[in-house]
């Protein structure tokens, strides 16, 4: 699997599992802007809100764009989202930079449509 591929199956991830991932996957002083009444998360707060919140049950993404520039990486995306009868969809964004833990989420997006 090349590193592009390797982050499209972190990005799904991020969308379908929980807690126990986000642990290992997300930078401490990561950055999420999601639609209200979320908002702004950062660092701690951002396991807060996963580990109450429900899951998507399935995703896929359209109109997927991938760019690596140095040890950072850019995904942009529409996402379609569904758990149980609700369904969501929405662009996003997510940055990974290079650590020495592996490739970690240091941002991550989303404007619903």
């Amino acid at each position: 699997m090349n590193i592009e591929q390797a982050r499209w199956q972190d990005e799904q991830r991020f969308w379908l599992e929980g807690p126990a991932f986000y642990n290992d996957k997300i930078a401490e002083d990561a950055v999420m802007v999601l639609p209200k009444p979320t908002g702004i998360l950062c660092g701690k707060k951002i396991l807060n809100v996963i580990e109450k919140g429900p899951r998507w049950e399935t995703v896929a993404f359209e109109d997927e764009i991938a760019m690596r520039h140095g040890s950072s990486f850019v995904l942009a995306y529409e996402a379609h989202a569904k758990r149980g009868n609700d369904t969501y969809r929405a662009l996003c964004s997510s940055t990974y930079c290079e650590a020495d833990e592996g490739w970690q989420l240091i941002a991550h997006n989303q404007v619903p449509v």
